[in-house]
């Protein structure tokens, strides 16, 4: 049996929360669809949890300029804290009931499920069919795709959402790819002990930005103990 609805969003990441949200304190009936956790990316391995960990790893770093300042001071890193912090404050342990009781608190019906667009304006999850008098939203976000180098795929790689969940900091860790998020990570699992190389294709880290700062950033790494390889392409792993 079909169900009519007004509006079907597939994927309730940050956009689709938003406008299914919206739509639905609007008055019109709203089905949002997602397989995977309300609210998307941002809260729960991006921009939130990762603040935690930067934020940990900046205060390690004054600790480490607090000699040439205010004299000399020690700090015993201990990433236990971290990883409590980011289950008990910013994911619930990657729960999104909060984000789920929030959208339908708005007039919404939630589906947990795989969509599918099946015909026009019909969407189907699972074993329930729903169509759409005014119309259906994608937005269906985005999913980590692994660089093309070979082996890769049959090791025990790290996304940023493996990153984000880690108990504990790796011994060693070769990060590909010296953008923002790449460094980020980088100097964050540095300060907490792990042995940390940067590879990096282009002429210079931060290849989005001038070359000056990927420059400067480089030497603040390495007098950290990074290790950095710019102009260096990924072409085969193993381990």
């Amino acid at each position: 049996m079909t169900e009519q609805v007004d509006v079907v969003v597939i994927g309730l990441g940050v956009a689709g929360e938003e406008v299914a949200g919206r739509l639905a304190e609007a008055g019109l009936s709203v089905v949002g669809v997602d397989a995977g956790l309300v609210g998307g990316e941002c809260p729960y391995w991006g921009c939130v949890p990762t603040k935690m960990m930067i934020r940990a790893s900046g205060i390690i770093g004054e600790v480490g300029r607090a000699a040439a300042v205010a004299g000399p001071a020690t700090i015993d890193p201990d990433w236990d804290l971290v990883a409590a912090r980011i289950r008990a404050e910013a994911t619930d342990t990657w729960s999104d009931q909060v984000a789920v009781d929030r959208f339908e608190g708005k007039g919404g019906q939630f589906v947990r499920g795989h969509a599918r667009i099946t015909g026009p304006g019909e969407v189907t999850v699972g074993d329930r069919v729903f169509t759409a008098r005014r119309g259906v939203v994608l937005a269906t976000g985005t999913t980590p795709v692994l660089p093309p180098v070979g082996g890769l795929g049959g090791l025990p790689f790290w996304t940023n959402r493996d990153a984000v969940e880690a108990e504990r900091p790796p011994t060693s860790l070769l990060v590909i790819g010296g953008g923002a998020i790449g460094v980020e990570f980088a100097q964050v699992f540095a300060r907490f002990g792990s042995a940390v190389t940067i590879v990096e294709a282009a002429a210079h880290l931060l290849p989005a930005e001038e070359p000056e700062a990927g420059e400067t950033l480089q030497a603040v790494l390495e007098a950290e103990g990074i290790t950095v390889h710019v102009g260096a392409g990924v072409t085969n792993a193993s381990h």
